[in-house]
Order: C-alpha cells, then sequence, then structure tokens
C-alpha cells in the first residue's frame, strides 16, 4: 500500500515537471515568434505599439535605427554654462550627426541665392526611427523647394531627443548665425508640457562640465540591453500591455463621459502658468533672432489627447495614461486649448491634424508614425508658404 502511494507521488512529480516543462516549451516557442515575426529586436525594445503601426519595411527601418543609437550609447553632451545638449559628431548606417550636432551633412559655406531654415524640435523633428526621407524637415524642404523652384532651399534638422522650447531657443540663438539662418522654425509643445505636469514651471539648470549631461533626458536604449530577460520578452510585453489598457479603461470608465480624470486645482494654474510661459519665451525669442535678421516661426505640435477618432492600439494608449500618469490626458488638453494662434510671434496650434484619421499615428503615444511625420511636415509647409512668399516678396523689394 505504501508502495503505491509512493509511485501515486512519483507520478505526481512527474506530471508537474511535464507541465512545466511544457509550459516552458510554450513560452519559448511563443517569445521567438514574437520576436522574430511580430516586434522584430525586442533586445532593442521596439516598443508593442511599434509593431502593430509600422509596416513590415518600416519595422525593419526602426529596428536598425534602434541598433545604430545603440552603438553610440552616451550620444549626447552638454555645453558647460548653458542647458543646450548636443549630440557628437558620429555616422552611422541610419544616422550622421555632423560637428554642429544634429542630424544631416556637414554644412557648408550659404550660397548666394540660398534661403536657410533650421527646424528645432525633440526627437519627433529629429525622426528617430524613422528614414531620413520621411522625417518632418525633409518633408518641409522637399515642400518648400517644388514651391520656389528659384531659390535654394535648405532646411537643417535640428531636432533633439527631450528637447523642450527651454533649450531650442539658447540652442538658436547660438547656432543663428553660425548656420546663416535666414528662418528659425521651432515645433515643440511635447516636451514642455511633459515637464512641467511632471517637474513643475521651474528653470532648467545649466550644465557645468560636458561629462555631467545628464543622460537620462534621452532614451539610453543601452540600458534596456542590461535588464533581465524578463523585462526584455516579448511575451511580458504583450501581457504587461493587454493588462495596463485592459485595467485602466474599466477603472475610468465610470469616472467621467471621455475617460479622463479631472485636473485638481493646482494643476489647472500650473498648466495656465506654463500656457503664459511658452507665449512669453516665443515672444522674447522672436525680438532677438529679429534683431539678428531672422524670421521666428513657431508650431505648437498636435497630441495624442487632442486627436480625434483614435485607433484601437491610440485608445488603449489613451487609458493607460489614466493608470501610469493620472491626470496628464486633461492637462494636455488644458494646455492646447490655451495655445491660441498669434501673428506677433508667428505662432500654429498644430493640434487639429490628425483630425478624421482613425489609423495609428501616435505608436507609442509620443512619436509618429512615417506617414504621420509626414502629414505633419506638409500640414506644417502648407503654413509656412503663405509667409515665405510674403518675405521674399518683402526681400526683393
Amino acid at each position: 500500500m505504501k508502495k503505491n502511494k509512493r509511485i501515486d507521488r512519483i507520478r505526481s512529480f512527474k506530471g508537474i515537471l511535464i507541465a512545466m516543462l511544457m509550459l516552458f516549451v510554450l513560452f519559448a516557442v511563443s517569445e521567438f515568434i514574437l520576436s522574430n515575426f511580430s516586434f522584430g529586436d525586442t533586445l532593442n525594445n521596439i516598443e508593442y505599439y511599434a509593431s502593430i503601426a509600422f509596416s513590415e519595411d518600416e519595422l525593419k527601418t526602426a529596428i536598425k535605427a534602434r541598433e545604430d543609437l545603440a552603438s553610440i550609447d552616451r550620444r549626447a553632451v552638454g555645453i558647460p554654462g548653458t542647458v543646450i545638449y548636443r549630440y557628437k559628431k558620429v555616422r552611422t548606417e541610419s544616422f550622421n550627426f555632423n560637428s554642429f550636432g544634429f542630424r544631416g551633412e556637414e554644412p557648408q559655406k550659404k550660397e548666394k541665392n540660398e534661403y536657410r531654415i533650421g527646424l528645432f524640435g525633440d526627437s519627433r523633428i529629429l525622426g528617430i526611427y524613422i528614414a531620413e526621407e520621411n522625417t518632418i524637415p525633409f518633408v518641409v524642404q522637399k515642400r518648400l523647394q517644388e514651391e520656389f523652384p528659384n531659390r535654394k532651399i535648405t532646411v537643417f534638422n535640428i531636432g533633439i531627443e527631450g528637447y523642450e522650447l527651454m533649450r531650442a531657443i539658447p540652442l538658436a540663438e547660438l547656432y543663428s548665425e553660425k548656420l546663416e539662418l535666414d528662418m528659425a522654425l521651432f515645433y515643440s509643445g511635447t516636451g514642455d508640457v511633459n515637464y512641467s505636469f511632471n517637474r513643475g514651471n521651474i528653470e532648467l539648470p545649466p550644465f557645468k562640465t560636458e561629462d555631467e549631461m545628464d543622460q537620462g533626458v534621452i532614451d539610453n536604449i543601452n540600458d534596456d540591453r542590461k535588464k533581465p530577460f524578463f523585462q526584455r520578452s516579448a511575451v511580458v510585453k504583450v501581457i504587461k500591455e493587454a493588462f495596463w489598457s485592459d485595467s485602466a479603461q474599466n477603472m475610468v470608465s465610470f469616472e467621467k463621459e471621455d475617460g479622463f480624470r479631472p485636473l485638481i486645482p493646482e494643476f489647472e494654474a500650473r498648466a495656465d502658468e506654463l500656457v503664459l510661459k511658452l507665449k512669453t519665451r516665443m515672444k522674447k525669442a522672436s525680438e532677438l533672432l529679429a534683431a539678428k535678421g531672422i524670421r521666428s516661426v513657431f508650431v505648437f505640435s498636435t497630441f495624442l489627447q487632442s486627436k480625434k477618432f483614435w485607433s484601437s492600439a491610440e485608445h488603449n494608449l489613451i487609458y493607460r495614461n489614466e493608470i501610469a500618469v493620472p491626470g496628464l490626458n486633461n492637462y494636455v488638453l488644458r494646455c492646447v486649448a490655451g495655445m491660441s494662434e498669434s501673428e506677433d510671434p508667428v505662432m500654429f496650434n498644430q493640434s487639429y491634424v490628425f483630425d478624421g484619421y482613425s489609423e495609428t499615428m501616435f505608436y507609442d503615444g509620443i512619436h509618429f508614425t512615417p506617414t504621420a511625420s509626414r502629414i505633419v511636415g506638409n500640414d506644417v509647409a502648407d503654413r509656412i508658404i503663405p509667409l515665405l512668399k510674403e518675405y521674399l516678396k518683402q526681400e526683393s523689394n
């Protein structure tokens, strides 16, 4: 009898081992399939939603770009005594950062018939995981060159990860004469709003030395390589994303019709203060650059929160904010509503740009797909063309 009980226990133990082995095999097979056929290279952290929003070729480009950026590792350095950081001069297959510290070939001496625009912004201007021909500056330059065939139009891509207007304006002041710019075009909003929400409307501290550059302000891709396997696992990411988005929707569905938590008075006041600060910065920068003979144009960028007709993936991302960053959605909307367009300084609010597009424009809630980048670039060009016609006419007179 005791022998039979021992045999039963052994059989039960074997059953448990077999079940665990089958579970491990299932996990391994799922990881292989997701990593090789859905996600691409999860080691380099091409996120869950990117695999949904990008075409197969676009995803390959994104993966290669991520690998190239990871190979640079500490790619940004601070300029001592300023709040400015810039890229190190380096060339990879996906990116060429010139001696000025922005994406593109080395600027040459300005030609006689050339009109130069510096497009200052964050990773969405840089085009962090998209091919150069799909970046906003490339699209703007192509459109302007077609509109003004008798002039050489150059648009410099001065987009740097994590940049806010607080950094972009002094960078423009530093580079405007060196690059012989005719126009400084600022594309901002995302970094400014997120920084304000998380830290308040405080001024950025200047860098003391190049070595003290805070790499945390940009995405340190190599940190992802050092994470434990389960944090990099494609299976775990799928489960985590599904859990977050579903849980978020259930938690906020009873609060308001739009599902956004109302802002507390402190954050209402902070949002209103940010709007005033941004307008003041724009006005001051416009005056300083005008004294150097340089026109200024500001574009307040679009946000996922202000987009009408979310895709299912964007819908999940919006609700995720309500758990991950409670209150951010309505904070963004309050800031967007406060940024009214103006003529002095010239400022356009681009919050409407994706109205009518139900497909995924934001693959991670912040960054654009290649299609979205082209839409934004063409809209910026549409707003710039009438201004440039007027400026060039004044120049000829």
